[in-house]
């Protein structure tokens, strides 16, 4: 079905947003669908892996012990929960200062990649813990483990944000990173 909108003529209160500021309208509302539809899914299905990892460490058993004993895996273990962690902190960060109404453009560009990349290197990881149970159809990991790698794809790659930041950076210096306000 086709709609076509020919010869529509609305008052000004229809208008969203100041005449000519369309485009920085959509932007900002790209970017607080970019924080949710790619940021907080992300760390939420990493911390969703985190503990089917954490789960399997402690009941698969080797040497007469839990996975979870051996010092490698409490490793994964500890790298992908410190990962998670800061991820959901600059996701907290770049809500409040959408909250705030200050410009989030670069810390939105900073959790894109850090949750999509943490994503990627937790269910790696995962893959690691369950071993070749890990790569099997019969487990969840192995669909998490494909989906995690369209997280840097969708939305901007993690290249060309990265881009966004480092411009960012070398104009406005480590004033960037001042999550003091």
């Amino acid at each position: 079905m086709e709609l076509f909108f020919d010869d529509i003529r609305l008052d000004a209160d229809a208008l969203l947003g100041g005449a000519g500021q369309g485009l920085r309208l959509a932007l900002e509302t790209l970017g607080r669908v970019r924080l949710g539809q790619v940021g907080a899914r992300a760390i939420g299905k990493a911390t969703h892996v985190l503990g089917l990892m954490t789960d399997h460490a402690n009941e698969r058993r080797q040497f007469g012990q839990p996975i979870g004993n051996f010092q490698l895996i409490q490793q994964m273990i500890a790298d992908s929960v410190m990962e998670i962690s800061a991820a959901r902190l600059m996701l907290h960060r770049a809500a409040w200062m959408i909250d705030q109404g200050l410009p989030a453009r670069d810390w939105i560009a900073m959790v894109k990649v850090q949750a999509s990349e943490t994503l990627g290197r937790v269910v790696d990881r995962a893959v690691q813990v369950f071993a070749g149970m890990g790569y099997c159809k019969d487990l969840p990991i192995e669909r998490y483990y494909r989906d995690a790698r369209v997280y840097r794809i969708f939305d901007g790659t993690s290249e060309i944000h990265r881009t966004t930041i480092a411009r960012s950076a070398l104009k406005h210096g480590a004033a960037l990173f001042d999550v003091a306000g």
